[in-house]
């Protein structure tokens, strides 16, 4: 349930989030700036939105006698897919275009030389069409991806190097069991904390319209340099892209 707390469509928009997805619960203020905008504009409330309900899973497996296994320094899972939505992919490349000269372009060549293994291995029609998947699921998409053990062109030192602004994906992913057992190929012995999946979200949030069925429409976030970026779409009040992220999430969920 989302309370409105200020009604000034061009001052920001405060809301009050109380949200229960199972055994988990969270209750938080959440804000967006007012007027119309583009929907990149809206995933630091995304972002807030996921921090929360992974706050709140945390403290569950905690209170349940499990530790949470991720460290700084642990950067297997950094090698799996990641996939992104058309918004985070516009994100992303303006936060690359954003970096001084000198990362920027090592941030590129990283880029491409993963672009260069996803395509000797065959993978990257598929994996940037969704029409090319031919039927494979995104679980065999990830496990054949994963065996390339191709590192995240951000991660450095094993660690996420732009952590602040990781993938909404990457923030739901979190385990209890061994550190080491996430380097295992088919992923045996993993144990993954159970979130709500709702960066799903994301992926819908510029569909042309509200039944278009949009879990198929990402990409790896190591590819997203390889095409042009994704047309921007018209501008909306900040609430109406808050909105769309729910009602795409739930959907997913119930998928």
């Amino acid at each position: 349930m989302v309370r409105r707390i200020m009604a000034d469509p061009t001052a920001p928009q405060t809301f009050r989030l109380k949200l229960s997805v199972g055994d988990l619960a969270i209750d938080t203020p959440v804000s967006v700036p007012g007027g119309a905008m583009q929907p990149e504009t809206v995933l630091p409330t995304l972002q807030k939105v996921i921090n929360a309900m992974v706050d709140a899973a945390e403290a569950r497996e905690t209170s349940a006698g499990r530790e949470i296994s991720c460290r700084k320094g642990c950067g297997a899972c950094c090698r799996q897919l990641v996939p992104i939505s058309r918004t985070e992919t516009r994100a992303m490349r303006a936060l690359i275009a954003a970096q001084p000269a000198e990362r920027r372009d090592a941030l590129r060549q990283r880029f491409d030389a993963a672009a260069v293994r996803v395509r000797d291995a065959g993978l990257s029609e598929a994996l940037l069409d969704p029409a090319k998947r031919q039927g494979r699921t995104d679980r065999e998409l990830s496990l054949a991806y994963f065996a390339l053990r191709i590192p995240c062109p951000f991660l450095e030192q094993e660690s996420c190097s732009i952590h602040p602004d990781r993938p909404l994906v990457c923030r739901e992913y979190l385990v209890t069991s061994p550190a080491a057992a996430c380097a295992n190929a088919g992923q045996e012995g993993v144990v993954t904390v159970a979130v709500p999946k709702f960066s799903l979200g994301a992926r819908g949030l510029e569909a042309a319209t509200p039944s278009e069925n949009t879990l198929a429409d990402w990409i790896p976030l190591a590819l997203a340099l390889e095409r042009p970026p994704p047309k921007q779409p018209r501008s909306l009040p900040g609430t109406d892209w808050i909105k769309r992220f729910f009602n795409v999430a739930q959907a997913g969920r119930d998928a």
